[in-house]
């Protein structure tokens, strides 16, 4: 009986020291599109446009509440208290849209699944391989995108991108800034490949 009390006193400081310590709180953080000019060429008075998003592959290993951070090449840390602000996915395709509207100076497009009503000029999907970066450092978007013909079904131009952008401030506020750079310069890349490409196949 002794021995129980004296356990009890030991581990009562303990207890009350973890329940009264307050936790961290969560900072969320979500993408933010880049409000770039219209191209050459898709500057007013330019020709209506219809763009198809998706679909857009983002692997379970970053599409997670908690920001995806890597150390070393193979080793990850999951920020417990940094995170996405919603359905990262959703996210990512609503940036893009965004960044494709301002660049090719259209409303219309649209992000999959669409209707099969709507005629489009063009599809674009896209697969991620990372979304990711070093802490501090730099952050890293890479995967492949592929572009179709709308209207007709045949392929106008698959590239594989990697693109690397430094990290402008320290912590995760410059991380997520620096992954919306790339996606930034991702959405640059696909709307100059819409713009020369062929109409038709």
């Amino acid at each position: 009986m002794k021995r129980r009390l004296a356990l009890v006193i030991l581990l009562a400081p303990l207890i009350a020291g973890c329940i009264g310590s307050p936790t961290r709180p969560s900072t969320f953080y979500v993408l933010s599109p880049d409000e770039a000019a219209p191209l050459a060429g898709r500057s007013v008075p330019a020709a209506p446009l219809s763009i198809g998003l998706g679909p857009i592959d983002l692997p379970e290993l970053f599409d997670r509440p908690q920001i995806v951070t890597r150390p070393e090449p193979n080793r990850i840390d999951l920020a417990e208290f940094d995170r996405w602000g919603g359905d990262l996915s959703k996210d990512l395709g609503r940036v893009l849209a965004q960044d494709l509207m301002a660049r090719l100076d259209t409303d219309a497009v649209l992000i999959h699944p669409w209707s099969s009503r709507h005629a489009l000029d063009y599809e674009v999907s896209m697969r991620f391989f990372r979304f990711d970066g070093v802490l501090d450092d730099s952050a890293r978007v890479e995967g492949v995108w592929r572009l179709v013909d709308g209207r007709e079904g045949c392929e106008l131009a698959v590239r594989r991108f990697r693109i690397d952008q430094p990290v402008p401030t320290p912590g995760y506020a410059g991380l997520v800034e620096a992954i919306s750079s790339a996606v930034a310069h991702l959405s640059d890349e696909v709307a100059a490949a819409i713009v020369s490409a062929p109409k038709g196949c």
